[in-house]
């Protein structure tokens, strides 16, 4: 193996490792040593590498968001089929990813990692802004392309969750990347999900 292949398949380990510590633990409780010692290296081999845990984390960001982005642009070219199928095959690949208890774990350790350097949250601002984007288009296909529903097959369970969602994942979007959401047409809108 050449050395820059090297190099970059040393870089990956590093991130698996992090990515394995970070189901396991919070972000604040992981030392760079921890890491050297997930990864089988020392924590100079680490350093050379990764200098800083910043540098680590935007690593790790940049290699994530990299495997979403991927993953995204790979359903939005299902869009170029027609129908209700290619929507919701749409929809179910790119959320599938959302429901992979590991993949929230990591996500949420990254989003508050954000939160807490400054330099985190302009990567994580572009990355939801991204992702409204994709969402727009598939809403826009779904406009013409999907048949009504019989809202009479989801219990109230399932409605009060989407409800909760909504106004959960809303809230924390909005302290990303806001788009000046007013609280009161947000629930307008919620409600009107559910109503005849």
């Amino acid at each position: 193996m050449a050395k820059k292949e090297l190099m970059i398949q040393k870089r990956k380990d590093i991130l698996n490792a992090l990515t394995r510590l970070l189901d396991r633990h919070s972000y604040s409780y992981i030392s760079m040593q921890d890491v050297a010692d997930e990864a089988g290296i020392s924590k100079g081999g680490l350093r050379y590498h990764f200098p800083t845990k910043e540098s680590l984390f935007r690593g790790l960001l940049e290699d994530f968001f990299y495997d979403i982005e991927t993953g995204h642009l790979q359903m939005l070219s299902m869009l170029e089929e027609k129908g209700d199928r290619a929507v919701i095959s749409t929809l179910l690949n790119i959320e599938s990813f959302v429901l992979n208890k590991k993949n929230i774990k990591v996500f949420v350790n990254l989003i508050l990692y954000s939160l807490e350097v400054p330099g985190f949250m302009a990567p994580m601002k572009d990355f939801f802004r991204k992702h409204l984007e994709m969402y727009k288009q598939i809403i826009e296909q779904a406009k013409t392309d999907l048949p009504k529903i019989d809202r009479k097959e989801f219990d109230l369970e399932f409605l009060a969750r989407i409800t909760q969602i909504i106004f959960i994942s809303s809230g924390l979007i909005e302290a990303i990347d806001p788009i000046s959401m007013e609280p009161q047409k947000l629930a307008r809108y919620v409600l009107s999900l559910f109503t005849e």
